[in-house]
This record gives C-alpha cells, sequence and structure tokens, in this order.
C-alpha cells in the first residue's frame, strides 16, 4: 500500500478506492443505525453499547456538586456515591457515609458489563439506572471527573462530579 502512496500514478487511483470505501461505511453505518432499539446500538462484532444523543448542550453546573448537596444525597437511597479511590485509600482516610468504593479502574466495567445481580452482590446496591443521579468522589476531585467522563461515554445521563472530594467533606464534618 505504500508503494501506492509514493507511486505518483496510483495515488489518484487510491484516493478514489479510499472513497469509495468511505462510501460503503457509510451506507453500511446507515443501515446497522436502523438497527438501533431503544437507547442502543447492536453491533454484530461486540456486545450491546449505548448510543448517546448529544442534541443539548450540558451545563457545567449541573455537572459539579458541593457538599451540601453530597450531605443531602447521603440521605437518599436513589442516588448513589461512589468513591473512585483505590481501597487502601478508603481505609487510611475514611469515606461518605452511603457511599461505595469502586476504585477508577473498575468504574467502566462494574456500570458496564456488570450484570445486575453481581453488581447488586458486590456493591449491596442496585445497579444503577442510566437516569440514576451518580456523584463520584475521590481525594481532591481529579479520579472523580474521569469516573464522571467514564459513566457519561456509557451512556449515564446524570453523572456528577464532588470537586472538593473527600479533603472538602473532611475539612467540613469536624
Amino acid at each position: 500500500m505504500l508503494r501506492r502512496i509514493i507511486n505518483n500514478k496510483n495515488y489518484i487511483s487510491l484516493q478514489i478506492q479510499f472513497v469509495k470505501f468511505a462510501v460503503q461505511s457509510k451506507r453500511q453505518c446507515a443501515i446497522n443505525i436502523s438497527a438501533i432499539h431503544g437507547a442502543h446500538i447492536k453491533n454484530r462484532y461486540t456486545q450491546t453499547v449505548p448510543f448517546r444523543h448529544y442534541s443539548e448542550k450540558v451545563k457545567v453546573d449541573e455537572l459539579i456538586v458541593d457538599y451540601n448537596q453530597v450531605k443531602n444525597a447521603t440521605l437518599n437511597d436513589k442516588t448513589l456515591i461512589v468513591d473512585v479511590r483505590e481501597p487502601e485509600e478508603v481505609k487510611e482516610h475514611g469515606k461518605i457515609p452511603n457511599s461505595v468504593n469502586i476504585p477508577l479502574g473498575t468504574v467502566s466495567t462494574a456500570l458496564g458489563t456488570m450484570s445486575d445481580k453481581e453488581f447488586q452482590t458486590l456493591y449491596k446496591r442496585p445497579k444503577p439506572t442510566e437516569d440514576t443521579e451518580i456523584i463520584f468522589y475521590c481525594m481532591i476531585g481529579k479520579r472523580s471527573g474521569m469516573a464522571q467522563q467514564n459513566a457519561i461515554n456509557l451512556g449515564f445521563k446524570n453523572v456528577k462530579n464532588y470537586l472538593g472530594s473527600w479533603t472538602d467533606w473532611a475539612s467540613k464534618i469536624q
């Protein structure tokens, strides 16, 4: 293929072949998109993956929470508060009440491919739906932001990041 690019005579031919392939791929993509059921796209090479519509711009203030919002969320069983720190950090520093520890490296698996039953067994909470309010926190808010982005990529619509995270929480409960 590299020889074709170097050889000027065949370069135009290669471009034409590429465009034909792209047009065929676009047609195939349109056919695959017609197979959308609910909010998922069926892909014959992988499992069913979430599909997210980006028709509205997300407001930044809807993506972050503060101490008071998290404090109220600890009393709400419908809100899932997720600590994305490593278990050793949680043991050393403590945790926010009613939160579950799902380390950053396992957030995508836990929220994506893990079965509802397995999630319930492991975390003692029902697996969240795409509309469940999920609040992520870590030590200072950086890893929780990455976890939030992972959840958004998985199709979750109501995910928030506690920017102050454990540092803010610990300073206010004393």
